[in-house]
């Protein structure tokens, strides 16, 4: 008997395991990005500042799809949107393999981070839809860092047997094979979805509060994660010695995943939220002397542990925060803005003859000016909650 996969409900174990399948095919090159960026200076002879604007024009695609899919996910078949996003990310990454040399490479990142944001955006809103939001965020992380664990430390064997065209033909083939998981996806978030019954309506300034307090989160990581491998080969110019510590901050990122999986009803937001803002800004913070390669490959791991400890907590407590489910798909939205525009603020400040210094300084402000309107957002909303009698 064949199943009627339009029954399905957003919380059936095929729609997760889609969800969080298409949500790695989404970011196959951004978990990847320190290796890729260094790639563009080491296999094509670019800049820094050059590579940072290459990883820009991706990230730019991402972040406006992102936008566009608030308003195509209430109006739109997903499966079509879905279908339609994966070819477009297959096309970009083959015009990247075909335009490696020319001017043109930035315009084929760009189409493929559209195919991308869609991708990322749909994925990550089937995922807040469902009533374990953090549980399944945590099985989302673990198989992402899992291949970004894997990437990173074959990156550099990788530039030297197949070379950039090489690493983009795989991500082609990886997107394709994904359509194959487009029919467990619901047709909408109408199909048998039922609002979490902690969810609670706040009012725009707050929710708008929340979403800034993503967007300097996220402009923090966008910066590090773009320049980790840079600032590293600073550090220690051996590029496999830095794709080890890299290899090692993926394996930890795991752990830090798995805590919300096991812990998400007795951690609370605020606690583990301010953890994550906090000690990653402390981490950062250390490559500001003069660390050497055990200082770096110590806050490469605490960075990667804390930002993926924290990020299920964020998305899971921003999603609560109204009675549609929009925010979350909001979140993201602002949440690939973020990590699109980090490596265009750090191209600036390099273009400017800035140096790492100010990089890292940039990154470690951002850090410690998030926390301030994530944690008025998220006091609003348990305020609100109390009001209703369900916080004591």
């Amino acid at each position: 008997m064949i199943q009627d996969t339009n029954a399905l409900s957003v919380d059936s174990w095929q729609t997760i395991t889609s969800g969080i399948v298409l949500g790695t095919v989404g970011v196959l090159s951004f978990i990847v990005q320190p290796g890729l960026v260094q790639g563009f200076v080491t296999e094509l002879g670019l800049s820094e500042a050059v590579a940072n604007e290459l990883a820009f024009s991706e990230m730019l695609g991402v972040a406006l799809a992102t936008y566009l899919s608030i308003v195509m996910i209430k109006k739109l078949n997903w499966r079509w949107m879905l279908g339609i996003a994966l070819v477009i990310a297959v096309i970009g990454n083959l015009m990247s393999l075909l335009l490696l040399k020319s001017h043109l490479l930035g315009f084929a990142r760009f189409v493929a981070g559209l195919g991308e944001g869609v991708v990322v955006s749909l994925s990550f809103t089937i995922i807040g839809l469902s009533q374990r939001t953090e549980r399944n965020l945590a099985l989302y992380l673990v198989l992402l860092l899992s291949y970004g664990a894997l990437g990173l430390w074959l990156m550099p064997l990788a530039f030297d047997r197949i070379g950039l065209k090489g690493i983009f033909a795989i991500w082609a083939t990886l997107t394709a094979m994904a359509l194959l998981s487009v029919r467990y996806i619901p047709h909408s978030s109408q199909d048998h979805m039922t609002p979490r019954g902690t969810a609670v309506a706040i009012s725009a300034t707050m929710r708008g509060m929340a979403l800034l307090g993503v967007l300097l989160f996220n402009l923090a990581i966008g910066i590090a994660w773009a320049n980790l491998f840079l600032i590293g080969m600073l550090i220690e110019p051996d590029e496999q010695k830095i794709a080890n510590a890299l290899l090692l901050s993926q394996f930890l990122a795991i752990g830090g995943a798995v805590i919300p999986l096991f812990l998400e009803q007795k951690l609370g937001a605020i606690v583990p939220i301010a953890v994550c803002v906090l000690g990653s800004a402390a981490f950062m913070s250390l490559l500001l002397g003069n660390p050497d390669y055990l200082v770096f490959t110590v806050v490469v791991c605490g960075f990667n542990f804390l930002w993926n400890m924290g990020l299920p907590f964020i998305l899971s407590s921003i999603g609560e925060m109204d009675l549609s489910g929009t925010m979350v798909t909001k979140a993201i939205a602002i949440q690939m803005t973020g990590l699109g525009f980090g490596p265009l603020l750090a191209a600036f400040v390099l273009g400017q003859q800035g140096t790492f210094r100010e990089v890292e300084l940039l990154i470690v402000s951002l850090y410690l000016i998030s926390i301030i309107p994530l944690s008025i957002a998220i006091l609003a909303y348990r305020r609100a909650l109390k009001a209703r009698g369900e916080l004591s």
